[in-house]
Order: structure tokens, then sequence, then C-alpha cells
């Protein structure tokens, strides 16, 4: 192949690169907390607050999560890939942008501190920090950080100060075999939570709720 033929190729390659960005670029929408307030209030403020700061301990508080998390967890309700027969109707009612809105908005908001919950505290505590070698169990802040507040790169999600009621929720739906999806993080999730005694479960999400409480 001459020079000529060599560069042209180079310069086709660096094109097609740059089109596949764009592409992706393109396809990730921009939210906009304004419109998702009035979404929020409209769609999902009954069960997770105005600001997503919910006061039935059933249903998470959505304030200060990673906006790609929520964006993630609508899409799979959406889908069908996780599955909640109310969730799956509320998130089908949205849009794409709708949804970045939403996420972005939430995002924003900054979540309310939760009551300490004394119930082995300090177990949960142990868990949380250095995990159960004897269960092949690793640590909860391996993946949500040392203070709860997740890795929205990764998709972990922030968990300090949740409600301790939901934390029992998923992690008992989780041991229980009740997967997210079929994804990695749903796989992880399923393997943490059938190690875990029902004891454990309880004494973890009462440190989550108290990890942002007030000093």
């Amino acid at each position: 192949m001459n020079t000529s033929c060599r560069l042209w190729v180079t310069m086709l390659a660096v094109g097609l690169v740059v089109v596949a960005t764009s592409a992706q670029a393109a396809d990730k929408l921009v939210g906009n907390a304004d419109a998702g307030q009035a979404e929020v209030s409209s769609v999902c403020a009954a069960c997770h607050g105005a600001d997503g700061n919910s006061t039935d301990p059933q249903y998470p508080k959505l304030a200060g999560q990673h906006a790609a998390y929520i964006e993630h967890q609508l899409e799979s309700f959406q889908s069908g890939k996780r599955a909640n027969s109310i969730m799956s109707g509320m998130a089908g009612m949205l849009s794409k942008q709708d949804i970045a809105n939403v996420a972005a908005y939430l995002s924003q908001q900054k979540t309310s501190p939760g009551p300490v919950d004394t119930y082995q505290v300090k177990l949960g505590e142990s868990i949380y920090r250095d995990g159960v070698a004897s269960a092949g169990l690793p640590s909860c802040e391996s993946c949500h950080g040392p203070k709860g507040l997740g890795d929205s790169a990764k998709l972990y999600p922030r968990i300090a100060g949740q409600h301790a009621q939901y934390v029992v929720q998923v992690l008992t739906g989780w041991h229980n075999g009740q997967a997210w999806g079929e994804g990695p993080h749903a796989k992880l999730a399923l393997s943490v939570g059938q190690k875990l005694t029902i004891e454990q479960i309880q004494a973890i999400a009462s440190y989550v709720q108290g990890m942002n409480a007030v000093k």
C-alpha cells in the first residue's frame, strides 16, 4: 500500500471514530431540572416526595441520587428488566427526555437525614465496613463508598440516609432471589443478598439509615 492509500485509510478510520463518538454524544440527553421538577410534582411526588425525600419508608428517597442511576432504573422499569407493577406504569408515562429531566432535578436535591435506628447498628457498621469473611461477603463500602455516596460512573447508588425499611425490602428481595435484570449488577446484588442472614440485613439497614444523621 502506497503512502497516499495509507493516509486515506487513516483519515477514514479517524472520521468513523468521530462520527461514532458524535452519535453517542447525541444519544445522551441533557436533563432540564426545572422541567424535571414539574414531572416529579405530577408523577413522582405522591410516593417519593416533591423533593425526592419520601416520608413513607416503604418508598426510597431519591433526593441526591446519581442522575445516571435514576435514568438507568427508570429505563429498566420501562423495559421490564426490573419488574414492579407500579413503577412500570409510572415510568411508562415518561419519554426519554422526561427521564433525563427527572434525574437532573432529583440529583440536585439534598437528602434529608434519617433518624438513627439502634437495631444492631454496630453489627451493621461492621458488615458495611469489613464485610463477612466467613461468608465470602465483601464490604458494602467497596461499592457504595465509606460515606455511602455510591459511584455514578459505575452505577452504584447513593444509600446514605436511605429508609431502613426500604433497604430491608431490597436486600430481602435479593436474599430470596428476586433479580433486577440480568446484567453484572443484578448478579452481584443476588450474590450479596443470598449470603446475608435476615438479622444481618436488618442491621445493615439500621446503619445505612443513620449514616448522614444530624450530629
